[in-house]
């Protein structure tokens, strides 16, 4: 899973561009192989920054 600090953590939004997409499969594959349940996203994916 993905801490991307909101309600839940799944990704339930279109993504900007390919990369941002990328990005946080790397962040996820990192965590599993450091043996992680929960990663925290690159970006702050908040409501409060209205993205």
């Amino acid at each position: 899973m993905i801490d991307l600090d909101t309600d839940n953590n799944k990704i339930n939004w279109a993504l900007k561009d390919k990369q941002e997409f990328i990005d946080s499969i790397e962040t996820v594959y990192r965590g599993a192989r450091k043996g992680r349940g929960l990663v925290i996203a690159l970006k702050d994916y908040s409501t409060k920054y209205c993205y």
